[in-house]
């Protein structure tokens, strides 16, 4: 048993976990922020719309965003495929996100 969880496997599952926490933890800020971000710039357009400073063409803006979603997606998905998390930086990962 000792063979197994030796001093150089529990370095390793430390060490995973507390990067895929710290990972996490700082993801949820930045998405925080760019959701903030946002969210003001949406408001601002329909803001200067309504007073009839600018004209918002909504297709086009919808069919941006849905773009650019479904690429974030891919992505994701493909960068999720490609990079091997080990159970510990998952396990960190997660509680990063929900700190």
């Amino acid at each position: 048993m000792e063979e197994l969880f030796g001093q150089d496997t529990l370095k390793a599952l430390g060490f995973g976990g507390a990067l895929g926490f710290l990972t996490g933890f700082t993801l949820k800020r930045v998405f925080k922020i760019v959701a903030f971000v946002l969210g003001l710039y949406i408001l601002s357009l329909i803001w200067l719309a309504d007073t009839g400073v600018i004209t918002v063409n909504w297709n086009a803006l919808e069919k941006f965003a849905v773009g650019f979603f479904s690429s974030f997606e891919s992505f994701a998905k493909t960068a999720i495929r490609t990079v091997s998390f080990s159970g510990s930086f998952a396990v960190g990962f997660l509680a990063g996100m929900k700190v």
